[in-house]
C-alpha cells in the first residue's frame, strides 16, 4: 500500500478556505455545485452527514458569482449548535475546479483522493468518524492511512 499522510504532504490541499452562506442564496448564484467535505463522505461512505451540506467550488468561478456573503465561520471544535446552521450551507473555496465523480445516485461529488486532500490535522483528531470513513475510503483506493482514528 501507499502512504497518503506521504502522497498529501507532496499534493497539498487544493482548498483555500470555506465559510457558511445562504443556502438558497447558494443556489441560486451557483447552481449544481459537487458535493465536498462530509456531504461528498455521506455518499462514499457510510458516514452521516452534518445538518447542513458542503459544497466546493473553483476560487475563479467563485468570484465570477459576484461573491457570496459569509454567513459564518468554520471552527474546530464547531462553535455552532447542529441547529444553528438551519438554511445555510457550507462553502469551500477551491485553488481550481474540483474533479468529481458521480455516487450511486448520479449526484456530483468531489473526487475520492483530493476530497481526503482537503480534511486537515485538526479536523481529523477532532472527528473520530470521519477520520475512521476517510481511513476506510483511502484504503480502497490502495493508500494506507496513518492518521485513521483505530
Amino acid at each position: 500500500m501507499k502512504s497518503f499522510d506521504h502522497f498529501r504532504k507532496l499534493a497539498g490541499n487544493p482548498k483555500l478556505d470555506e465559510f457558511f452562506v445562504d443556502a438558497v442564496e447558494l443556489e441560486r448564484l451557483l447552481p449544481g455545485l459537487p458535493l465536498a467535505g462530509d456531504s461528498a463522505l455521506d455518499k462514499l461512505t457510510m458516514l452521516a452527514d452534518n445538518s447542513y451540506q458542503t459544497y466546493a467550488v473553483s476560487l475563479s468561478r467563485c468570484n465570477a458569482s459576484g461573491g457570496l456573503e459569509r454567513k459564518g465561520e468554520v471552527s474546530i471544535p464547531p462553535r455552532l449548535k447542529r441547529g444553528d446552521h438551519k438554511g445555510m450551507a457550507l462553502i469551500e473555496i477551491w485553488v481550481e475546479e474540483p474533479p468529481t465523480v458521480l455516487d450511486m445516485y448520479g449526484r456530483s461529488v468531489v473526487e475520492p483522493l483530493h476530497l481526503a486532500l482537503t480534511y486537515t490535522d485538526e479536523k481529523l483528531e477532532f472527528d473520530e468518524r470521519v477520520s475512521s470513513e476517510l481511513g476506510s475510503l483511502l484504503e480502497g483506493l490502495g493508500y494506507e492511512f496513518e492518521n485513521r482514528w483505530d
